[in-house]
């Protein structure tokens, strides 16, 4: 090769590779605002979700942008809006703003174009089950017309998915042989579909076998774009084999795939507390704060990881911003106390305590708690009591206070 042609050929491996690094960092800020969006979007706080698609908007132009923005501007109630947004997401992925459209013509009272649009929806990739579309409250102005009972007369899914959604249901019913049965007779035609793997794993989950419903999830996950449901029983399945780090990195690689799933922030934190990583863990759960400031599960992850990391005051902050914010939840009360516990402040525990049980009287190891702080001021007569009480409802370690302090 001349040297001239090696020249060329380097500057354009430079710049093509310059154009893919460009794409994944545009792709990774998308996925960032698509995240902030659906936070907003689950607080109601439609015109700042909106702000934010726009912002987006500027990166480069995503499906996902226009389907995200046009379901704020739906459930403000600009239909006229949401029509264009999800129309534009058709346009750059077929069939992306199907589902979308049809909610926004049901709204509208436009019969004909609302079937219509859900005919396309269940043509394409993006279509939901069947239990989803019909409990989707947009349609329940649809439901007794001619046109929607006509609609579900189609045969709009395949034998496959239609056994997944069986099997699912089954499974989730206790129903183990039955669902072996289907995925019996579902196999023998399909047995090559990332479906089947799935499956398998989701049977072997059932049946307690964790190490052999994760061989075939993680060979499910490694996939093309394999289904959210995939990759929740493929998370939860590691954690049950204690792989808590393998089950937080799992939440990594599905959150790039689908972004506006929150609650897989919450589920990474939890998983690297198990794990033991608690500095990652705390920084996690504080991010999903931020997501959803006042949330009590929020709260309560970070008042908890904190605890652990032996970071009382952070903790009582969050414990204490619970309390203000549910005051009717004995679990509040409660994790503050173990709170004062560790920290030996004991009658701020055993007011805690004592506000918890007024809310839920049959806690067996809140009374055993408040014993424990109530022992540790000097008081042994009203601990015995508590333990008793601790007992009575089934905490069955206060049977040792009770022969150690209470028996004379």
């Amino acid at each position: 090769m001349r040297p001239g042609h090696s020249i060329l050929l380097l500057i354009f491996l430079l710049l093509n590779s310059s154009i893919v690094l460009s794409q994944d960092v545009a792709e990774k800020d998308i996925n960032h605002y698509i995240t902030r969006a659906e936070a907003l979007k689950d607080r109601s706080m439609f015109a700042g979700a909106i702000a934010l698609y726009n912002e987006a908007l500027l990166l480069g132009e995503d499906y996902r942008l226009f389907t995200g923005r046009g379901d704020a501007l739906l459930s403000m109630g600009d239909v006229g809006g949401a029509i264009n947004d999800f129309v534009m997401a058709g346009m750059l992925e077929p069939g992306a703003g199907s589902l979308g459209l049809a909610r926004a013509y049901a709204m509208s009272n436009d019969i004909e174009q609302a079937v219509s649009s859900l005919k396309e929806h269940l043509r394409s990739d993006f279509r939901l089950p069947r239990k989803e579309i019909l409990l989707d409250s947009s349609f329940s102005s649809l439901e007794k017309t001619p046109e929607w009972r006509e609609l579900w007369k189609g045969k709009w899914y395949t034998q496959l998915e239609e056994a997944v959604h069986e099997i699912e249901y089954l499974i989730e019913t206790g129903k183990i042989s039955e669902a072996e049965d289907v995925l019996s007779d579902i196999e023998k035609l399909y047995s090559e579909q990332v479906e089947i793997k799935y499956l398998k794993g989701l049977l072997e989950a059932a049946s307690n076998n964790v190490k052999l419903s994760l061989q075939y999830l993680s060979e499910a996950v490694d996939t093309d774009r394999p289904a959210y449901n995939t990759w929740m029983t493929y998370i939860r399945q590691l954690a049950d084999n204690d792989n808590y780090l393998g089950a937080a990195e799992a939440c990594d690689r599905a959150f790039v795939l689908y972004p506006a799933k929150t609650e897989l922030i919450l589920l990474k934190s939890e998983n690297l507390r198990l794990a033991g990583d608690r500095d990652r863990a705390l920084k996690t759960a504080e991010y999903y704060s931020e997501l959803y400031p006042g949330d009590e599960e929020a709260n309560r992850q970070v008042g908890k990881t904190a605890s652990e990391k032996g970071e009382y005051n952070k903790a009582l902050r969050y414990f204490s911003e619970n309390i203000g914010n549910y005051p009717g939840k004995a679990q509040c009360f409660t994790d503050r106390g173990d709170i004062y516990m560790k920290m030996k402040s004991w009658d701020a525990a055993v007011y805690d305590y004592s506000m918890a049980l007024d809310l839920w009287p049959r806690d067996g190891q809140a009374y055993y708690n408040k014993g424990m702080a109530l022992l540790n001021s000097g008081k042994t007569e009203e601990a015995c009591h508590d333990f008793r009480m601790a007992l009575r409802y089934g905490y069955r370690k206060a049977s040792g206070m009770i022969s150690r302090y209470c028996i004379k």
